[in-house]
């Protein structure tokens, strides 16, 4: 028998009918369930009243029809876990307050999670987690819905970028590709192939001063792989050859070491002193120079020479500066 269908299944029909342009009644619906037309009226008043689905009745076709886009999410019928997990995601979003999208997710999950019962209440769920909150760069949302949008039509933009290791600014013609955020630095990137370099690069978009889309488009070549050139990539940065990295690590940085991901391609070898090597592949020397550094005597490059030698200038010059303050 249909009558004994629960009310989300009623209301699922419902939705379905009205998202097809059935324009189903009271009638039709409570003929299909085998209920009675009370019980259809009061599972479309549900809908409309509490559930604010924009429901009208058209009395040339006597059947109900949405009057705009609208997107069924009963959560009053959320399990309990499933309850608990979009609460802890609310919370976990809190830390990215003034990131792009943040107002907009948080809105989408306020009207799910307001018709909760009272069976899953959020008591309890604050004291769970806690966050510090990052030091993110600020990202004007104009510029950033400017970039979005240039991604999803495939449109050149003009760019004002300020070079950091430059300390300079750059006219560019880029082609966008992708808005990539880095966790380890709170900073969202663009990946684009520029004009003035002939090559694809990475730019931080709190370094892009203005944008201007352009009417021309682009199309990515087939060739290109974002995934292949996050890889070749190491902290947001990329040179022109990948290059194999090998560096040794003491017993005493090792366990740091081990208990992180730093790039898609290393593999890490264990010693019987406890010390580790780990090898990797990209092409960004520069960057894995810096990276190096942070860990002093704690960490040597085997390979390649290359490397070895930019770190052993960096640290004569530092030993000449500090040898000058002593």
């Amino acid at each position: 028998m249909r009558q004994s269908r629960p009310p989300l299944v009623r209301m699922q029909h419902i939705d379905r009918e009205l998202r097809n342009n059935c324009y189903p009644n009271c009638t039709t619906v409570a003929r299909y369930f085998e209920a009675s037309r009370k019980t259809i009226q009061r599972d479309i008043e549900y809908m409309r009243d509490l559930l604010h689905a924009p429901i009208e009745y058209d009395k040339k076709k006597k059947g109900y029809f949405y009057n705009k886009e609208w997107t069924f999410m009963p959560s009053t019928f959320l399990d309990r876990q499933e309850a608990e997990a979009l609460k802890a995601t609310k919370k976990v979003l809190s830390q990215y307050q003034g990131t792009p999208y943040y107002q907009e997710i948080s809105s989408a999950l306020d009207k799910i999670l307001q018709y909760l019962p009272a069976s899953h209440s959020e008591n309890g769920i604050l004291d769970i987690y806690s966050f510090e909150q990052t030091a993110s760069s600020e990202i004007d949302t104009k510029s950033f819905t400017l970039l979005d949008e240039a991604i999803r039509n495939n449109r050149k933009i003009g760019i004002t970028y300020h070079a950091s290791s430059k300390q300079a600014e750059t006219e560019r013609t880029v082609h966008p590709y992708r808005l990539h955020y880095d966790q380890s630095k709170s900073t969202w990137y663009l990946i684009a192939f520029c004009e003035l370099r002939q090559a694809t690069r990475t730019f931080a978009v709190n370094r892009i001063r203005s944008i201007t889309p352009c009417a021309t488009g682009f199309t990515i070549p087939e060739s290109f792989s974002i995934e292949k050139y996050l890889e070749q990539t190491f902290d947001q940065c990329a040179g022109v050859e990948e290059q194999a990295i090998v560096i040794r690590f003491t017993p005493y940085q090792s366990q740091w070491i081990k208990e992180h991901r730093w790039h898609p391609t290393q593999q890490i070898e264990e010693h019987e002193d406890g010390s580790i090597t780990l090898h990797m592949k990209v092409s960004a020397l520069d960057a894995v120079k810096r990276w190096v550094m942070r860990y002093g005597k704690e960490a040597e490059v085997l390979e390649p020479e290359e490397l070895r030698d930019m770190i052993r200038d960096e640290v004569r010059v530092m030993g000449a500066m500090y040898a000058m303050i002593l």
